[in-house]
Parts: structure tokens; sequence; C-alpha cells
């Protein structure tokens, strides 16, 4: 059932219909969060969605509470090296970027 309310989370994104997206994506973080351990990967994925919703929406300090929550499970369960940890930084530093934090987004970008 997460699978299925994160799927539909993604299509409400795409059809920038935002609020429905961020209510898809908390119904599933919450069955993830019920079930599953507190650092699987696919909580930081559920974090990272909600953080890019946000985004979408100018809500930018709830971005990054979103994306560093995603940041730490990532960090935990992954590879150093795996794509998720690098995109997560990369979206962060994109958020201090448009904050006109260059400096944090700097660190993370390069």
């Amino acid at each position: 059932m997460a699978m299925f309310y994160n799927n539909i989370g993604l299509i409400y994104r795409e059809e920038k219909k935002y609020f429905e997206a961020l209510d898809f994506y908390e119904k599933s973080l919450a069955i993830k969060k019920k079930y599953l351990p507190m650092d699987h990967p696919n909580l930081g994925t559920s974090y990272n969605n909600i953080g890019n919703v946000h985004y979408c929406l100018g809500h930018y300090d709830l971005v990054l509470d979103h994306y560093n929550r995603s940041l730490k499970i990532r960090l935990k369960s992954l590879p150093a090296q795996h794509p998720d940890i690098a995109m997560t930084y990369r979206n962060m530093g994109l958020v201090y970027e448009y904050k006109d934090d260059f400096e944090k987004s700097l660190i993370l970008l390069w």
C-alpha cells in the first residue's frame, strides 16, 4: 500500500497538484514508518519526495528539514558512493543556492 500511495503522489506532483501529492506521500511515509526499520532506505526516499514537493511550493526550510532526514537515513543505510546520497547533497545544494547561501551551496555541490 505504501508504494501505491507513493506512486499516486508522484502522479500528482507531475500534474503540479502539490497538496494532493503531499497527502499521498505522507500516507506512504506513515505506513513505512510503521513497518520498516527507522534507517530503511525507503524512508529516505519518502523524505526526499516530500522535500521535493515542498521545493515546488517554495517552503525551503521544510525542504531542508526533509532532505536532512533523508540524508541521515541514506548515510546509515546505503554505501558511501550510492547515487541517492549524491542526489540528496545536490538537492540540498540547490536549495541553499536558491536561498542565496552560496557558501553552503558550494560545499554541497562541489
